[in-house]
């Protein structure tokens, strides 16, 4: 639901969001992915590894289609990370969130990867801290 409502919420201020089916074992279909990307789309937004199932995607092939349609591919990797190598130049990651609760970390502290040239709009607009996206006192214990 940490995509999903995200995206939801989105759709409220006219953005259209498109839900892909998976197969029988838990991968996107990726000849429907490839399908659905039109010159409109911005991002698409993928979880890694599926923490009940156990499927793994191909982040490295979802990149190349997802790259030549000129979007950004954004992976949460809260479920894979620690649990399988994630290397995010060679597999074609743009934006990458992770979780240190679910490595046993401490909770509510998390990370957003961002390749460089990638623009994001601020969170929280203010003093520039958090590189200029997350304006407010950080987290230093976290």
């Amino acid at each position: 639901m940490s995509v999903v409502n995200p995206v939801k919420n989105l759709t409220t201020k006219g953005f259209e969001a498109i839900f892909l089916p998976v197969d029988l074992y838990g991968f996107v279909l990726l000849d429907r992915l490839e399908k659905e990307l039109t010159d409109r789309t911005i991002l698409v937004s993928i979880v890694y590894a599926n923490s009940e199932i156990g499927t793994i995607e191909p982040i490295k092939e979802i990149s190349k289609i997802v790259h030549s349609k000129n979007a950004y591919l954004h992976v949460d990797a809260t479920p894979a990370c620690g649990q399988v190598p994630i290397d995010v130049q060679n597999e074609g990651i743009d934006l990458l969130t992770i979780s240190s609760n679910d490595m046993y970390g401490p909770k509510g502290v998390g990370a957003l990867y961002i390749k460089d040239g990638v623009r994001l709009e601020p969170l929280l607009h203010g003093g520039g801290q958090e590189r200029g996206l997350r304006s407010g006192t950080e987290n230093l214990p976290g």
